[in-house]
């Protein structure tokens, strides 16, 4: 568990986390698209961490918390699993602080992002077919070795990492009345959440989790973990069959509700994204705009819809807006 942070996030945390991601990167853009308006019949705006570097979210919090290791730590290297994105994150802000990076991703997670992370300098191990399996070797990698391990999701560092987009939207869209947030790991919205309600409570922040992989929503609603049998997504970032504890916590604590949606759903926001909101997501970037679509959030008035990432293979964009209507 060495270099894995299980603490209270507080807003403090998130700012200190802003100020070193400004070193390197600039806000990602918020906007409005007419034509995706038109179709919801509601003032929606996206969040487009699709355009950060390695096209997601995920290098927030994986610099964040790298730049936070001593230098020994860095010496030594550092270990993370992922289905991908997180891997990308881990490889470049590695890269970027001058350290060695080994990652290990399920053999289902799309090649780009294995190349990508190749590219990067990482060396990339891959692991079993779902996240849980590759982050067990990832543990086991790192139980024989001197590398810190990265938490892709249960690490307050990374959370924090995660929250200054919270912070982004306020200052973009000081009117925004709630924020849709994709939930895989539960990084990404608690971090969200506690950075916007910590400034202006009255903020909504609902989580969406695909039917396919739903284990905080049906944990959420029963009051306890409950751990799935299979996953079967296409929003491969949201993949994983057991929830973290501490952020089921935080979820509880800080979260306004968890909203699920249908498989068929995230393929029509996949499309309408691109054509109407001129943006290219993968699956867990378009499951925000599917519980729009389907109508699970009533109330779309000043809402952000985050577009978390655009990682998506050619071959899956092609089939998707080439498919039987």
């Amino acid at each position: 568990m060495a270099g894995q942070r299980i603490a209270e996030v507080t807003l403090h945390d998130i700012e200190s986390a802003q100020k070193r991601l400004y070193r390197v990167i600039k806000p990602t853009p918020l906007y409005a698209m007419v034509a995706l308006q038109s179709s919801l019949q509601q003032n929606v705006h996206i969040k487009a961490e699709t355009l950060l570097p390695v096209g997601s979210f995920k290098l927030r919090g994986a610099y964040n918390k790298i730049a936070t290791l001593t230098p020994k730590e860095k010496e030594h290297g550092v270990i993370t699993a992922s289905a991908g994105n997180h891997a990308l994150g881990v490889s470049l802000a590695s890269k970027w602080l001058q350290t060695k990076a080994t990652v290990v991703v399920p053999t289902t997670a799309p090649s780009m992002k294995k190349e990508s992370c190749k590219a990067l300098g990482a060396n990339v191990i891959e692991a079993g077919t779902v996240y849980d399996m590759a982050y067990s070797k990832a543990r086991q990698i790192e139980a024989s070795s001197d590398k810190t391990y990265i938490h892709p999701v249960a690490d307050a560092d990374v959370i924090a990492g995660q929250g200054t987009i919270g912070l982004e939207i306020l200052e973009q869209l000081p009117q925004v009345k709630q924020i849709i947030v994709p939930l895989g790991g539960g990084g990404l919205v608690s971090g969200i959440a506690i950075a916007v309600k910590s400034v202006d409570p009255s903020v909504k922040v609902i989580a969406v989790q695909p039917e396919g992989s739903d284990a905080y929503f049906r944990s959420y609603k029963a009051g306890k973990s409950i751990e799935l049998t299979e996953v079967n997504t296409l929003a491969d970032g949201l993949a994983l069959k057991k929830i973290e504890p501490y952020l089921l916590k935080l979820i509880e604590e800080w979260v306004d509700d968890i909203v699920q949606v249908k498989e068929s759903t995230i393929h029509d926001a996949i499309e309408m994204m691109l054509l109407q909101g001129k943006l290219v997501v993968e699956g867990a970037g378009a499951v925000a705009l599917a519980a729009a679509i389907e109508g699970k959030i009533p109330d779309l008035q000043e809402t952000v819809l985050l577009a978390s990432g655009g990682n998506i293979d050619q071959k899956k964009l092609a089939g998707i807006l080439t498919r039987q209507q």
